[in-house]
């Protein structure tokens, strides 16, 4: 699975070298809702992004932090369950005037944090895995502030920890954000 996530990151660099090289930096957080795939309930994760975008793609870092993730199950009393994405993408699409939509498709960690309580027994488990996110998104506007929208889904490649009723064999789940972009 490293050695996928280091060709998706080459492959990347490689695709948007030629854009980057005239390529607009930007600098977007943002704030949105979880939903769907493993989530036992809607939460608001925060964040930002770094990246360059080109004419016809450009690279980012993602990151992503949602402090009340998991919610509880029949057998899982959840006290606190936060997950922190950090995701590198190539982005396919490029800066235009008015609206720009993109594609992105990238790699990297999603963290997941886990205490509570299960069969009177605390449980506190923190895992690393590799994974992956994919989706989109449009820049709207033209000048050097914009407004943000992005959906992704990410998945982890390995599997996320010792609870399965929790988050499943490996963690998925959407993520729908809007912000600010500032570019320069």
């Amino acid at each position: 699975m490293r050695r996928l996530a280091a060709g998706v990151m080459v492959l990347g660099a490689l695709v948007a070298t030629p854009s980057v090289a005239r390529a607009d930096g930007f600098i977007a957080p943002f704030v949105g809702v979880n939903f769907g795939g493993d989530t036992t309930k809607n939460s608001t994760p925060f964040g930002g992004s770094l990246g360059f975008l080109g004419h016809t793609a450009g690279v980012e870092l993602d990151f992503g932090y949602t402090p009340n993730f998991f919610g509880n199950t029949a057998t899982i009393h959840v006290d606190d369950g936060k997950v922190a994405t950090v995701m590198g993408n190539l982005l396919i699409g490029g800066r235009h005037h008015g609206a720009s939509p993109y594609i992105a498709l990238g790699a990297g960690l999603i963290r997941t944090n886990i205490d509570g309580l299960k069969d009177a027994i605390d449980i506190h488990e923190t895992k690393n895995n590799w994974g992956g996110n994919i989706g989109g998104g449009l820049f709207i506007g033209s000048g050097p502030v914009t407004f943000r929208g992005d959906v992704r889904y990410f998945k982890s490649f390995d599997t996320s920890g010792s609870f399965p009723e929790i988050t499943g064999d490996k963690l998925g789940f959407w993520r729908a954000t809007a912000g600010i972009g500032f570019m320069w």
